[in-house]
């Protein structure tokens, strides 16, 4: 089924935002909103799917964003509702990767601050602004073999970390940032149970993102590390976690809420996930 609404994507300027904003130009949304504090880089993807979109009278803009501070996200969110009356789909991919690795005894306080910032407060900032829009609108519906039915008032999807399930060593900011994202997110959905909203997560293992291909140049034994890791012997393809998030959004995945889905070709079941 395709998504035919309004895609708001926060982060969508490289990895897996962007590859989630040009699939929802790709298969048939009305409006795709790309955000990102990068905003040149979200003016350029945000050319590009216009020439990849399928929607009659399809229409995008790019808006830039500092998922730190909720105000931002605010200004946003109400400005996208104010442009075009609703907000269908939000996916939220704004993060950062750990800097340096340490043991417990050595963890940088000042890069667990920016990791959790970002990562888990930023996670927050977006679902209460999204929330607070989204849940006040009037519910879709789509036409089925079993006749029309609602799929709810919009559909929000975080994009969070295999880290979020797994802990990792050497990498408590990151890891807690993560875990504590997954929290939030837990927590929002069981509030939003009957609003109309459906509220998930997805769970990446190692994409091939440009912050993995630059943590690759830095340290080639990443390379070897991954294909040790990954029970298919690489990176998933943005576009393979994109397509993930893009079905959880629709109409298709209309009964899923509150859960995390874990994409990593199976590794989580041999790390204890």
């Amino acid at each position: 089924m395709n998504t035919n609404g309004v895609a708001l994507i926060i982060g969508a300027a490289s990895g897996i935002g962007l590859e989630t904003a040009l699939m929802f130009a790709e298969r048939g949304a009305r409006a795709v909103i790309f955000a990102d504090q990068d905003l040149d880089a979200a003016s350029e993807a945000s050319d590009k799917s216009k020439s990849i979109a399928t929607a009659a009278g399809y229409e995008t803009m790019a808006m830039a964003v500092d998922v730190r501070y909720r105000v931002s996200v605010k200004v946003v969110v109400e400005q996208v509702k104010m442009l075009f009356s609703r907000i269908d789909y939000a996916v939220n991919s704004a993060g950062i990767p750990r800097k340096t690795e340490a043991d417990t005894p050595n963890v940088d306080e000042s890069e667990y601050n920016i990791l959790h910032e970002i990562n888990a407060k930023g996670i927050l900032h977006c679902l209460q602004e999204e929330i607070a829009v989204m849940k006040s609108q009037e519910p879709a519906y789509v036409e089925g073999r079993s006749g029309s039915r609602s799929i709810g008032s919009g559909s929000i999807i975080c994009i969070t970390s295999l880290s979020a399930i797994i802990g990792s060593p050497n990498s408590i900011p990151y890891t807690a940032s993560k875990f504590a994202a997954r929290g939030i997110i837990k927590s929002a959905a069981s509030e939003n149970l009957r609003s109309g909203l459906r509220i998930n997560e997805v769970c990446p293992g190692f994409t091939n993102t440009p912050l993995l291909q630059g943590a690759m140049k830095r340290k080639p034994e990443i390379i070897n590390q991954i294909s040790k890791a990954m029970p298919l012997a690489r990176a998933a393809a943005p576009e393979e976690i994109a397509s993930v998030v893009h079905f959880l959004a629709g109409p298709g995945a209309s009964f899923v809420n509150g859960q995390s889905v874990v994409v990593d070709s199976g590794a989580s079941i041999f790390l204890g996930g």
